[in-house]
């Protein structure tokens, strides 16, 4: 019976070690995953990083656009105010240029 006894407890033995080897391997495995991830992890968080901070120069520069399209606005209804009243002028002009005649007519 001893001898049965000692197989018994070799084959369990050698099942144990199958199965710390198979554990240990899956540890190994897991640990490489975890550290892939976590390189990705930190990747991923500098990309994010960049991202936002041309999402916050890209916001900045929209306001910037946003105020130079409104000056332009502004600059254009100045210069069409400034063409309307230069071109009031000129008729004002003209008019006293067939006024101008008829004064040494009279003279």
């Amino acid at each position: 019976m001893e001898r049965k006894k000692v197989v018994i407890d070799l084959e369990q033995l050698d099942l144990l070690e199958q199965r710390v080897v198979k554990a240990t391997e899956l540890i190994r495995s897991l640990r490489k995953e975890r550290d892939t991830a976590q390189i990705r992890l930190s990747e991923t968080q500098q990309a994010l990083e960049q991202l936002r901070g041309e999402a916050t120069r890209l916001d900045s520069e929209r306001g910037s656009v946003s105020e130079l399209s409104t000056r332009i606005d502004i600059l254009q209804e100045e210069r069409q105010t400034i063409r309307s009243r230069v071109s009031r002028m000129l008729d004002i002009m003209a008019g006293l240029d067939e006024n101008i005649p008829q004064a040494h007519g009279d003279h």
